[in-house]
């Protein structure tokens, strides 16, 4: 009775320190090797074997074996739990079972028989990745080595049929999982193990008279992976500053392009006032008697990489025709690009097109095509003496 409750306190021992890695997750996570280590939930593994195990005794000096190895080999079954804390350290819980056979040593007491009992062992082991440890951590490895050790209890002949009286012994065990990546979620896995207890534990008639028992085992199994497979990189603190030295930066180069920008709409302001004026003008012209001569240069605005009139555009050519087509004014159209935007070849083509535009537009109105004459000139020119910004000098001017 005292060694299963030790064996549960040894397990709940277990449960509570994977209790207190869970409430500490949102604390500063630490770090193996450059990788993070995950939350809680994140690499698990469940998996399932089935394979064979051989029982053998430490006999005496003056004893022999009286079985072959493949006469104390019978079937082994296994079912496992398994929590990664980082690439290269894990624990397991696993819970074993299968049946030890083996001939006895006295055989004038107990006759020439194979004797055969079931048993179970459960087990909590601590896993090293040494293929991680060893190599580093990367996504597409397909085969890991994983030697692992433990501790757990071993329950033998509980049932009727079986040899002996009901036992039970505290074990350590060793191994080494082979396990083959097939995709994220499945490994395939290779689980050779032994595992030590005393030979008190056997029933009496396979018993040597030694110390101790041991058993060996190899399964072949399947392992699904859940939750959170990956591993994140971790990044030192000299990185961290560096990044955010650089949002910092960046903040900087935006507050001054919003500054810029502020500056551009405020001589967007003061142009659409003076063009308000001039349409005011042009309005007051509209009272007045009619002139042969149209002085007054006119000025169309575009948004950048568009050569297409808007309404604001189409009301000013309104205006202008409206005071030129019972004249005999000529006119010339030219289309200009600004050169902080666009290549120079596509700034020639966007003020061609831009001035040809406004040309079907006041043909289309009625005035003779012989009367205009349309030029275009690219980023070569600006429009103004005084450098208004890029926007002014994407524009159509008449003259």
């Amino acid at each position: 009775m005292k060694k299963i409750l030790l064996c549960a306190l040894t397990v709940a021992c277990l449960l509570s320190a994977s209790t207190l890695y869970a409430q500490s997750e949102g604390k500063e996570r630490l770090r193996w090797s450059g990788v993070e280590t995950n939350r809680f939930w994140d690499n698990w593994e469940i998996s399932a074997g089935f394979g064979s195990s051989t029982l053998d005794i430490a006999t005496k000096a003056s004893s022999k074996n009286p079985g072959k190895f493949f006469d104390r080999n019978s079937w082994n079954a296994n079912f496992a739990v398994t929590k990664w804390f980082s690439p290269i350290v894990g624990a397991r819980v696993q819970l074993d079972g299968g049946q030890y056979q083996n001939y006895a040593f006295n055989k004038q007491l107990f006759g020439s028989d194979l004797y055969q009992t079931p048993y179970v062992f459960v087990h909590a082991d601590a896993m090293l990745n040494l293929s991680n440890w060893i190599g580093g951590y990367r996504e597409d490895r397909v085969y890991y080595a994983v030697p692992y050790a433990g501790f757990g209890y071993t329950a033998m002949s509980w049932t009727k049929e079986s040899v002996g009286g009901y036992n039970g012994e505290f074990a350590v065990t060793a191994g080494l999982l082979n396990k083959f990546r097939v995709c994220r979620q499945i490994d395939i896995q290779l689980d050779v193990r032994t595992w030590l207890f005393p030979e008190q534990g056997l029933p009496q008639q396979v018993q040597s008279g030694g110390r101790y028992a041991f058993a060996f085992s190899a399964s072949v199994g399947v392992a699904y992976r859940f939750n959170n497979r990956g591993w994140s990189k971790a990044y030192s603190q000299k990185e961290v500053d560096g990044y955010l030295g650089e949002i910092e930066r960046m903040k900087e180069v935006a507050a001054m392009a919003d500054n810029t920008l502020a500056a551009a709409n405020d001589k967007i302001s003061d142009l659409e006032d003076a063009n308000a004026r001039l349409l005011e003008e042009l309005d007051a012209c509209r009272k007045q008697p009619k002139q042969y001569v149209v002085a007054v240069d006119q000025i169309l605005f575009f948004a950048i990489g568009e050569a297409t009139l808007d309404n604001y555009a189409k009301a000013t050519l309104d205006s202008y025709i409206a005071a030129v087509k019972d004249t005999n004014t000529d006119m010339t159209i030219t289309g200009y690009a600004d050169r902080e935007t666009g290549s120079a070849k596509r700034n020639e083509e966007i003020s061609k097109l831009r001035a040809e535009a406004v040309e079907s537009y006041i043909v289309n109105a009625g005035i003779d095509a012989d009367r205009i004459t349309v030029k275009w000139v690219g980023d070569t020119e600006v429009a103004f003496d005084e450098p208004h910004g890029a926007a002014v000098n994407r524009c159509v001017v008449i003259k």
